[in-house]
């Protein structure tokens, strides 16, 4: 069943009478779906007693879709587990750093660490491997169900004690390698055995060491990547070699400590699941931070591709909600994934539950069961461009940027912030801002309209590449400065952020002034800066007689932080210009010729009107093609599986737009040639 582009939706036949199986299944059969998602929630159902395994209702949802010819991808049910489980081992239950000791009835309850829990799951994707491996209406499979989410990262319980004393023995030769390494020496805080650290509860006040809280999020990395390690294990050894393999990962996608792409590359494709809109907001997500985790996902596996699992249909929220998007909007979102690198889409979900905690997690159809607007709109957009979208979902997404991050440093962030601007916390087991920071920084490619990848510092190929943007590269290392340096004098152009080279691998201050190891490159030195937290200095732009003229009309800004920079080779760009600040005068942006290329320091975060007249100036100097057809237009260039060039153009907007002689409805997608 290998498709160009799938569509699916998911699918939860335990949640509803078996009268209504078979008239779902045609229903969807006739729209046009072509695959449901199933299962990853049904582990009771499946063993309902240790060892005792009962597949006969699902059999007959398989039956019933080898009837009508969809196909499914299963979703092991390890997310949650059944009480029985809880009963044998307590122990199983996660305690979050918080203090909270997680309670059986919620889901991603278990301890990655707990002996118990690996058992029992091996066992149930191993007999679900055996059951259902070998038949071909199972075209894939999902690892779990968004690993890591809702605070589950993280565990301190006694099992990831133990887990985390081994972990620690292994990586260091020795305790007192350790303590040299973390700086224990500080608060008096030298150990003598690796049994005496202790996990990272939180504190009252101070925190723990931040070398132990890094090596605490590594672990904690290396736990979850483990337990879906082995589960792609079981299932490659049983499985049909046509059926795929993912994992749903879920917004935002750096703000917890798992790295993702260690977890994604023995699978077949990542997953992601999208909601640019969910619970009490009042809005949704800026289109250009939707655009930058899409790219992120798309970055994550060598393929290039990637499969949304779950796919925004009605309005959704656990115990509130909040703005209520139009249907073409919605439709507007299936396709910006697509455009931005989705090869298959599955809507969350097919019907709204009528009870427990989804209740307000609205599906295509509600729980009356009658046809909604949304889903006429769902519906259409996938009969009308299923045939165009088959001809470049697939393809590699080209592009000529890069923005290149660092998981340790993202980690790093979480836990240091820095500067009250970078402190974002939507919920107390969330720290989402290095992820807004990254999407401003995104953000100038999906204005001007030019495609750009997101890869990180260790798999990023510098070469296929004529622009890289490096921000906030705190843990730096060697090896990789002096390939970018390298890159640099081959021509290529570097746009480098505040605080980048200002820390080693081991997280200590360099002892080399600021920007540390990119100083030569940048040709530039920073002794003083300061955290600029929810507010900014304004800015006095110098690249050119236009921005200067801007600047001074238009009030442009720095944002979160501010290095003062003292010019070596560089020029200056941009200057803080703000009678409130001492610093006003002295630098903010420049740009250095280093061999045959070119390094832009940003010593600050550039408001959207800095970001406009600055970036159009960096991406033509860089022999890109930047073109703006006003805010809210996006557009995302592809090439077609014969080599045609295509873009897709898409309205933000709830007004009519133009477009080379085309109109694009509020909401709106057109697809043009050659363009």
């Amino acid at each position: 069943m290998a498709q160009n582009f799938l569509w699916g939706v998911d699918w939860y036949p335990e949640q509803w009478d078996r009268s209504l199986w078979e008239s779902d299944i045609k229903r969807m059969k006739d729209q046009g779906f072509q695959a449901v998602r199933i299962m990853e929630f049904a582990w009771p159902l499946l063993e309902p007693k240790p060892g005792i395994y009962d597949f006969t209702p699902f059999d007959e949802v398989f039956n019933l879709l080898d009837r009508y010819s969809l196909g499914a991808v299963i979703g092991t049910p390890t997310a949650i587990m059944p009480a029985w489980l809880v009963d044998q081992d307590p122990t199983v239950l996660a305690v979050h750093p918080l203090g909270y000791k997680r309670d059986f009835g919620c889901r991603r309850m278990g301890c990655f660490n707990a002996s118990s829990y690996q058992k029992a799951a091996t066992e149930i994707v191993q007999a679900l491997a055996d059951h259902y491996g070998t038949r071909k209406t199972v075209i894939g499979w999902q690892i779990d169900n968004e690993i890591g989410h809702e605070g589950s990262d993280h565990c301190v319980c006694d099992h990831c004690r133990t887990a985390w004393h081994r972990w620690l023995s292994q990586r260091y030769s020795s305790i007192d390698e350790l303590n040299r390494r973390w700086g224990t020496v500080f608060w008096g805080s030298t150990y003598r055995s690796f049994e005496q650290i202790p996990v990272p509860r939180q504190q009252v006040a101070t925190n723990h060491n931040p070398a132990l809280l890094l090596d605490y999020d590594r672990f904690s990395s290396d736990s979850a990547v483990a337990w879906a390690g082995n589960q792609v294990r079981i299932i490659r050894q049983k499985a049909l070699p046509e059926q795929w393999i993912t994992t749903n990962l879920y917004p935002a996608p750096l703000s917890q400590c798992i790295d993702m792409e260690d977890m994604v590359r023995p699978m077949d494709a990542a997953g992601w699941d999208n909601y640019p809109v969910w619970g009490n907001q009042n809005e949704p997500l800026p289109y250009f931070f939707t655009s930058y985790v899409l790219s992120y996902i798309r970055g994550l596996h060598t393929f290039g591709n990637f499969k949304v699992m779950e796919q925004f249909s009605g309005i959704q929220g656990h115990t509130q909600l909040g703005h209520l998007p139009p249907p073409e909007q919605v439709v507007l979102w299936t396709n910006q994934a697509i455009a931005r690198g989705a090869n298959a889409i599955f809507y969350f979900r097919w019907r709204t539950a009528p009870f427990a905690q989804e209740q307000l997690c609205y599906g295509i159809r509600d729980t009356d069961n009658t046809e909604t607007e949304r889903e006429r709109h769902i519906v259409h957009n996938m009969q009308k461009n299923r045939s165009l979208f088959e001809t470049f979902a697939s393809e590699p997404v080209p592009a000529q940027i890069c923005l290149v991050y660092d998981r340790d440093t993202s980690r790093l962030v979480r836990e240091q912030p820095l500067s009250l601007g970078m402190d974002n916390r939507p919920v107390p087991y969330m720290q989402v801002g290095y992820d807004a920071e990254m999407a401003r920084w995104f953000a100038p490619f999906v204005l001007f309209n030019v495609n750009a990848d997101i890869k990180s510092t260790r798999s990023v190929d510098l070469h296929a590449y004529k622009l890289i943007t490096l921000p906030l590269y705190e843990l730096t290392d060697p090896d990789f400065a002096a390939r970018i340096s390298a890159w640099v004098q081959e021509g290529g152009t570097l746009v480098l952020g505040w605080r980048s080279g200002s820390r080693t691998l081991d997280n200590w201050n360099t002892d080399l002034v600021l920007p540390g190891q990119f100083r030569e490159m940048a040709g530039i030195r920073i002794r003083s800066f300061e955290a600029l937290g929810k507010g900014s200095v304004k800015l006095s732009l110098n690249n050119n007689l236009f921005n200067q003229f801007a600047s001074a009309l238009v009030s442009c800004k720095g944002e979160v932080w501010a290095d003062i920079l003292e010019i070596e080779n560089a020029q200056v760009m941009a200057s803080y210009h703000d009678k409130r600040k001492h610093y006003s005068g002295r630098p903010a942006i420049s740009r250095n010729r280093f061999g045959k290329g070119t390094v832009w320091y940003f010593g600050t975060s550039p408001d959207a009107k800095t970001t406009f007249f600055i970036y159009k100036s960096i991406l033509k100097e860089a022999g890109l093609n930047p073109v703006f057809y006003g805010l809210g237009i996006e557009t995302v260039h592809r090439t077609t599986g014969d080599g045609k060039s295509i873009t897709v153009v898409m309205n933000h907007t709830p007004y009519k737009k133009r477009f080379q002689g085309k109109t694009i409805p509020p909401w709106g997608t057109i697809i043009v040639e050659g363009v």
